[in-house]
């Protein structure tokens, strides 16, 4: 009843009332994915951003965000203060009253200040939180990427097993036979167990990253995820040179900084009003034992003889030059990583296409030597040589497309390609 009794008077006051939010022990039950057709690479992403419970956890950041900011432009309420003493003896002739009102009026001085500080470290948060979902978006489509590629790798691997696996066969025979020695036997058999290897270790690869392709979409672990075929487009170098020189505007890290440099001044600034705070206003009055009654205005304020908020005010310039220092760093590093990786990518899209040349040079190598094999013109050492060299040209430029692509996507991550500019 009497817990009742003061939730009444809570809801009737206008006051805040508790209300119990206990902690979960269960799982959330994931939510399969609705889509049948191949997922590209935007979509892969757009899917990780909507479900990823670490960025659930940390939108929740940007709620305390909003709260320090009403509590920065919310005054502080008045203290009503009130006395009575009961006349007990004497030549007094009755009791005697006491009261007073006073507000704080300290927080209007900086209220401005306090407010914009505020408001910088929500848009700095909801920045952070930006910058969060645009790494996750990237993630997923690097995992899209990395997938694909061991994909191809696996095909490649499982095609050069089941060719040597053939082809160890046939030696096994003609070795029995006495047509083939026991050095092109072993020749065989050692070619035929390092692709085994390699397969084996390219699975455990691609298990792992499926994992974590789940794991980011919030789905059971062995969930599987159907991917188009990867297609990440070039970024021309003029619209490269144009998002370098918007970086500052639109990469949402950078952002985050210029907002907490933001806060960091609004906070000095504040420092220095509040070196004759706190102040109070007021009014007293009240009647004295002989009935005499009174009243009148109450001041009180601090005197700046002594700390005058310097510790503060030091603490305040220090951390504005340090955050200074930081976002000149941050910005340099981004501008260093993006050109260093436009280097790269032109590297890359050089080697790929040398090595998808090689690929094709060999593949048709071998597809020519078995044909001279099944003939009887070509010795089973040189045989197996030519499998196992056309399926390394083939996983090299398996593997050199995938670093060109995942560059791509990093250097379109770094650059904020795609979002908006920031006055």
């Amino acid at each position: 009843m009497k817990r009742m009794i003061l939730l009444a008077l809570a809801e009737l006051s206008g006051c805040a009332a508790y209300h119990p939010a206990p902690l979960l022990d269960t799982t959330p039950v994931a939510v399969p994915l609705l889509t049948k057709q191949p997922l590209r690479l935007a979509q892969l992403a757009t899917l990780a951003v909507q479900r990823d419970p670490d960025l659930a956890a940390a939108r929740a950041q940007a709620g305390i965000a909003q709260a320090e900011l009403l509590a920065a432009g919310t005054p502080p309420d008045p203290s009503l203060s009130i006395g009575f003493e009961a006349l007990l003896g004497g030549p007094a002739s009755t009791s005697s009253i006491a009261g007073s009102l006073v507000e704080d009026v300290s927080p209007l001085i900086t209220r401005s200040a306090d407010v914009n500080a505020a408001k910088a470290h929500l848009l700095q948060v909801n920045a952070g939180i930006l910058w969060q979902e645009w790494q996750v978006a990237g993630r997923a489509e690097q995992l899209g990427v990395t997938l694909s590629g061991e994909a191809g790798q696996l095909a490649s691997l499982r095609t050069d097993t089941q060719a040597l696996t053939e082809l160890d066969q046939k030696v096994m025979a003609q070795t029995a036979a006495g047509n083939l020695t026991q050095q092109d036997e072993s020749a065989t058999q050692i070619a035929l167990a390092t692709t085994r290897a390699a397969l084996d270790s390219e699975e455990q690869a691609q298990a792992r990253d499926e994992a974590q392709l789940d794991a980011l979409l919030a789905l059971p672990p062995g969930t599987p995820i159907a991917l188009a075929p990867p297609d990440v487009a070039a970024i021309p170098s003029a619209q490269l040179q144009q998002a370098l020189a918007t970086l500052p505007q639109r990469r949402p890290d950078l952002l985050a900084m210029r907002y907490g440099y933001t806060e960091a001044d609004e906070k000095l600034r504040a420092a220095i009003r509040s070196q004759f705070l706190p102040i109070s206003l007021g009014a007293q009055g009240g009647r004295d034992t002989s009935g005499v009654t009174s009243a009148g205005p109450q001041i009180s304020l601090s005197l700046p003889l002594f700390n005058r908020n310097r510790p503060a005010i030091k603490t305040g310039e220090a951390t504005r030059t340090s955050l200074r220092a930081q976002y000149a760093a941050g910005l340099a590093d981004a501008r260093n990583g993006a050109e260093a990786l436009e280097q790269s990518i032109a590297l890359l899209q050089r080697q790929a296409t040398q090595a998808d040349q090689a690929a094709a040079q060999a593949a048709s190598i071998a597809e020519d030597a078995r044909r001279i094999f099944a003939a009887g013109g070509l010795d089973a050492r040189a045989e197996t040589d030519l499998i196992t060299a056309a399926g390394d040209r083939r996983r090299e430029a398996i593997q050199l497309r995938m670093q060109l692509q995942t560059a791509k996507l990093s250097l379109a991550v770094l650059l904020g390609l795609g979002l908006p500019v920031h006055g």
